[in-house]
């Protein structure tokens, strides 16, 4: 039974669609994740199909006690083996109950890295995931490191099916046709949610800049902002403000990213911080060159075309990068390691799950 917060476009729903639907394909589990937040209709619906269970709780913010009551009683319902949780600071909530349910094998897994000091809910909520978890799970090593500190824990990669996202010269002509960009523009490719973490508005920076030099330049960000935020607004507003409005292309949320990596020349993501995103490993895997921000986790590279640049320093750097990689003919062939490959690491983790099992059951 695996707990996540929401079940939109995220990397996390997206890790658990890799993961369920390989493992419930290949071996005889049931698999069911739960989740606080109004779904995604097409990645639930997916999900389904994979063969999850899937199951919507109240979330905590809007009803506590009712939050705590659903997880109680789903738990003590399924009787679940193991209880995998994906909420990184937040995964002592189903975790505790399960222990306290005696689920054999409690896993926390980190999803998120951040830099700063801690608050002091924060250390609370640190030693309460280790004391609810009897298993320590992250997606990198500084995910891992800042919500275990100390612990040893195992690294699950975000692996993907890399076939999937080979690039496609049929598909990059058919999205170009579509959002009107010429064949031989410059397309620079950015996809996530539109939230603050992200830093969508510094990419339009970078792009409005860049562009002042190459006007045959596009900038396509994909993704919509949360329901109860107005980040999508303020970046729609100041891509209105700037020069280059005209040749930034806003796609809201899409079923699969695959074709879209193919039309990119360069996919680019500034975030303030990230645990590791799912989608640099997608570009990766179309063998674009990608451009990300020093605040996600270094073992997101497992390629040869990507530069890791300081948001600190200013979009200079970026430009820098932009133009460095315009300037070269880039051979789409993949060439990289089975870290983030699905069809190695699926196993991985169900055999994980088994010894777990064996090591936890009485």
């Amino acid at each position: 039974m695996h707990f996540t917060a929401g079940f939109v476009n995220g990397g996390v729903e997206q890790v658990l669609l890799n993961y369920t639907g390989k493992i419930n394909k290949e071996y005889d589990v049931s698999e069911s994740i739960v989740y606080l937040h109004k779904a995604d209709a097409e990645k639930e619906k997916l999900s389904k199909q994979l063969g999850n269970k899937m199951y919507q709780i109240p979330a905590r913010r809007e009803n506590f006690f009712g939050n705590l009551k659903a997880t109680y009683k789903l738990i003590k319902q399924e009787q679940p083996d193991i209880v995998h949780s994906h909420m990184s600071l937040m995964n002592f909530f189903p975790l505790t109950i399960a222990k306290i349910l005696g689920v054999p094998v409690r896993v926390s897994h980190s999803h998120l890295a951040k830099s700063g000091n801690d608050s002091i809910k924060d250390r609370i909520y640190k030693k309460l995931t280790k004391w609810s978890a009897n298993e320590l799970v992250a997606c990198g090593e500084e995910a891992g490191k800042y919500l275990y500190g100390d612990e040893k824990f195992n690294i699950l990669f975000n692996a993907v099916d890399q076939k999937k996202y080979q690039f496609n010269q049929e598909a990059r002509l058919k999205v170009r046709e579509k959002y009107n960009i010429p064949k031989n523009a410059f397309l620079i490719g950015n996809i996530g949610r539109i939230i603050k973490q992200k830093n969508q508005i510094f990419l339009v920076k970078i792009f409005d800049k860049f562009y002042k030099c190459h006007p045959d330049s596009y900038l396509m960000i994909i993704g919509k902002g949360e329901k109860d935020q107005n980040d999508e607004s303020e970046l729609d507003d100041y891509i209105k403000s700037r020069n280059s409005a005209s040749h930034v292309i806003r796609v809201s949320s899409v079923k699969s990213a695959d074709k879209f990596y193919s039309a990119f020349d360069v996919f680019t993501m500034p975030s303030l911080y990230e645990g590791l995103p799912v989608v640099a490993i997608e570009a990766q895997a179309s063998g674009i060159p990608t451009v990300l921000s020093k605040s996600i986790d270094k073992s997101v590279v497992f390629s040869e075309k990507v530069d890791l640049v300081s948001i600190n320093d200013g979009i200079e750097p970026w430009i820098e990068k932009l133009e460095f990689w315009k300037e070269q003919k880039v051979n789409r062939t993949f060439t990289g390691n089975d870290n983030y490959n699905i069809n190695v690491q699926y196993k991985k983790l169900f055999n994980w799950y088994s010894s777990w099992l064996k090591k936890y059951s009485k």
